[in-house]
């Protein structure tokens, strides 16, 4: 890849970025318009199959998704949009974007060594946790209320790796607390707001909806780096990060994260031109770009990431 490619691959695209965000915002508008109509008709169990694809997608704002190229700022040509998106998406997934703006560019400089506190290579799915992905994930809501309730307060839980980024004292650990408060203050509203409006139910299908139907998206950030090691070499993710090829749909909701190898390599390549550069890049290897989600689907299975009984 030659540098006038290069240029054009990070070039920031605001017209298609504007677009894609909304037939998002589309998506899941009329969604929950067609559910609710549905269930002002009393046809109950039509409104809630209506909502199963809601749910799927909602995840997708969040850091395994469009939050994550957000955070990049290479979404929107201007910084602050981006930042402010990255922000809006982490309220809407209840995710303290204070912590991931400081543990993000750690992930990217040592992916999967000691320093990277985002990812374990290891992490498997019990039984109760995939119920709780394919439905609603209540524990998961809980220990997430309670993180960030402890991150609210100035309380940061982890071992010495995470408290190495955020000393007692610190401003990384005073942002860590100020993004818990900005989540936690922002739900409250928008679930005060939405009763004062009459539509208490979009409190279940707004406020809560990162934790309905989440398999999909946990999967395929599963796969990012799952079963995989540290790099031998800085610079050289392979090692450490698979690319999986999936069908446009996904890979539309997904923000090209799919094409995890390639963003690991060139991280200021915005997600629209990502299927650009791994034509330009070609597939490293076979074990490196597991054909379709279904067939992705085996990589985990292979790795031993579902811990099920028998």
């Amino acid at each position: 890849m030659d540098r006038t490619q290069f240029k054009a691959l990070t070039r920031r695209n605001d017209a298609l970025a504007l677009l894609h965000l909304t037939i998002r915002c589309l998506f899941h508008i009329l969604l929950i318009g067609g559910a609710n109509q549905l269930f002002e008709g009393r046809r109950d169990l039509l409104g809630a199959l209506l909502l199963v694809p809601h749910f799927c997608m909602w995840s997708f704002l969040g850091w395994a998704g469009l939050g994550h190229e957000l955070f990049h700022r290479t979404v929107f040509s201007n910084p602050g949009a981006n930042t402010v998106m990255f922000r809006l998406c982490s309220i809407l997934t209840w995710s303290n974007f204070g912590f991931f703006e400081i543990s993000h560019p750690i992930h990217h400089r040592h992916t999967l060594g000691p320093e990277d506190v985002e990812v374990d290579p290891r992490g498997r799915m019990t039984g109760a946790q995939l119920m709780g992905a394919l439905t609603f994930d209540a524990p998961g809501f809980v220990r997430r209320l309670r993180l960030l309730g402890l991150n609210a307060v100035g309380t940061i839980p982890g071992g010495a790796a995470i408290q190495t980024l955020v000393p007692a004292g610190s401003a990384e650990r005073r942002r860590v607390r100020d993004g818990a408060r900005w989540v936690l203050g922002s739900q409250v509203l928008m679930a005060a707001a939405f009763v004062a409006a009459g539509h208490p139910a979009w409190i279940v299908e707004i406020c809560l909806a990162p934790f309905f139907c989440t398999f999909v998206n946990r999967t395929l950030a599963a796969l990012q780096h799952h079963g995989l090691a540290p790099d031998a070499a800085a610079g050289d993710y392979r090692a450490s990060t698979r690319t999986v090829r999936l069908d446009p749909v996904l890979t539309f909701f997904y923000a090209a994260m799919n094409f995890h190898l390639e963003h690991h390599h060139y991280p200021s390549v915005p997600y629209y031109n990502l299927p650009k550069l791994q034509r330009l890049m070609g597939d490293p290897s076979d074990r490196d770009s597991a054909g379709g989600y279904l067939r992705a689907l085996k990589v985990l299975v292979r790795n031993g990431y579902f811990d099920l009984p028998g």
